[in-house]
């Protein structure tokens, strides 16, 4: 089967960290990548089967592209973050446009909602009810039913008017079934003050109003955790850690530590670390959370808004929402009041699930088939590549090592600066292609505007014509009033 998935990255390459970071390789958010990377494992069932990867906001989606498509293609697969948002519009468009093209099946494979933590539903406060509505239903045109990540998302499907079973079902995030019916064991884990633990969140979210009872945690447990890390996931916040880019209030911070920042450009590197360095992973970033239970390290989530809660809530992942932060807490009462055994109850059945609606799909599976005494293709080719490791603060770094950081991304930013340059000029020659058919328009439509006036002109100054209008004037007084 040849698949094409939307995704800014094929997971299995093995790409330069300078690469992957300034070119946007991530989609926005390093945690795009574990669900396409568990989507991918899962997939790939032979040497037959084949899987490609498209960013939509980067391809030109013209009529020749979805033609290649349609030729090249057996199916389109859509794995969704929190596409229903306020500020996604551009793509819920782009989405629906591009699969009303396509002839081949089409499928979201997880998609969610983001919002706030209140009591109104979400269908009241969304401006973008009918393009949401618009998207699923194209897709649902060349696919029995799609998979959603929670509840919330579910009731808002069908506040749209979609059927539960029938045309949705919640299936959480792909991520968490990326090592199928199974989970590693938590590793168990006594914290004391050389403990390494990983607190993942959002460097923008220092300045909002909701955040300060998490930061001002944050704060409070640095003294006690010197060895605490900071995952960065926002492709921004990346970017400012990798080439010295940290604005001066950040580094004036006393809840944002420079120099424990730390990233990723791949998934093995990510799941590497934590099984080998992190004790403890705690925050608001649901895949930042996601990356510590697959390395089979203890984790609380902390979230700020639906799209983490339902998640949380669906597969059991430990969770605490921002109130209980009070002063009195600690790290060390988190930890303890955690039951981090939680996410392997029913486990098995939600994988279960899963699978079934993946079959429902159509859509063969590495647990179809019997690898026995050997691996699936997916663990194979991810063992035979080498992909860089853990991302420093530049901070950090020697010398040698951020001169040789500089010359990577100064070339790349050349080339980057190079492509743009021709994107514009090739818009601009578009632009002009345009000027030039709208003038050729205008004049069409001066030429038949004189064209009109001189008919109208001949007509009136026709002999015959005045004949019959007199005749017509005179039969109408002559019968008009009968």
């Amino acid at each position: 089967m040849r698949i094409l998935m939307r995704g800014a990255i094929d997971p299995m390459i093995d790409m330069n960290p300078a690469k992957f970071i300034i070119e946007n390789h991530t989609g926005g958010n390093i945690g795009n990548m574990i669900f396409t990377n568990s989507i991918a494992r899962t997939l790939l069932t032979d040497e037959h089967t084949t899987i490609d990867y498209v960013d939509l906001r980067k391809q030109k989606l013209d009529d020749a592209y979805a033609s290649f498509v349609n030729e090249t293609y057996d199916y389109f697969l859509i794995p969704l973050a929190n596409a229903f948002k306020t500020t996604n519009y551009d793509e819920l468009m782009i989405i629906t446009k591009f699969v009303k093209k396509l002839k081949i099946p089409c499928c979201i494979i997880g998609v969610g909602i983001q919002r706030t933590i209140s009591k109104a539903r979400f269908s009241e406060v969304y401006p973008h009810c009918e393009e949401a509505k618009a998207m699923v239903a194209a897709v649902l045109e060349k696919s029995p039913m799609i998979g959603v990540r929670g509840e919330l998302t579910g009731e808002f499907l069908q506040d749209l008017g979609f059927l539960p079973e029938k045309d949705f079902t919640v299936i959480g995030c792909p991520s968490m079934f990326t090592y199928g019916d199974t989970l590693p064991e938590i590793k168990p884990t006594v914290l004391n003050e050389n403990s390494v633990i990983s607190l993942n969140s959002k460097v923008e979210f220092e300045k909002l109003e909701g955040y300060r009872p998490f930061m001002e945690f944050a704060k409070r447990n640095m003294a006690l955790f010197p060895n605490m890390v900071y995952v960065q996931q926002q492709i921004d916040d990346v970017r400012m850690i990798y080439l010295d880019s940290i604005k001066q209030e950040l580094r004036a911070s006393k809840s944002y530590d420079v120099s424990k920042a730390i990233s990723f450009t791949n998934i093995p590197a990510w799941i590497d670390y934590f099984r080998e360095h992190v004790d403890f992973s705690f925050g608001s970033r649901i895949h930042g959370n996601v990356a510590a239970i697959l390395a089979g390290v203890p984790s609380v989530a902390v979230p700020f808004d639906r799209r983490v809660l339902e998640l949380a809530e669906y597969h059991n992942i430990p969770y605490l929402k921002v109130k209980p932060l009070s002063e009195k807490k600690t790290l060390y009462d988190v930890f303890e009041q955690a039951d981090f055994s939680s996410v392997h109850r029913g486990h098995k059945e939600r994988f279960g699930h899963y699978l079934d609606f993946l079959h429902t799909l159509g859509l063969d599976t590495i647990y179809d088939h019997d690898y026995t005494g050997t691996k699936p293709p997916y663990d194979q080719v991810m063992d035979a590549r080498k992909f860089p490791g853990v991302i420093k603060a530049y901070d950090t770094l020697t010398d040698a090592e951020k001169l040789e950081r500089y010359k990577d991304s100064f070339q790349l930013y050349r080339e980057v600066r190079k492509n743009l340059a021709d994107s514009l000029n090739e818009k601009e020659q578009e632009l002009c292609a345009e000027k030039d058919t709208l003038k050729k328009q205008k004049k069409q439509i001066q030429t038949l505007t004189a064209e009109n006036a001189r008919l109208k002109e001949q007509l009136s100054v026709n002999p015959l014509l005045r004949i019959w209008r007199a005749l017509l004037r005179r039969m109408k007084r002559l019968f008009g009033s009968k």
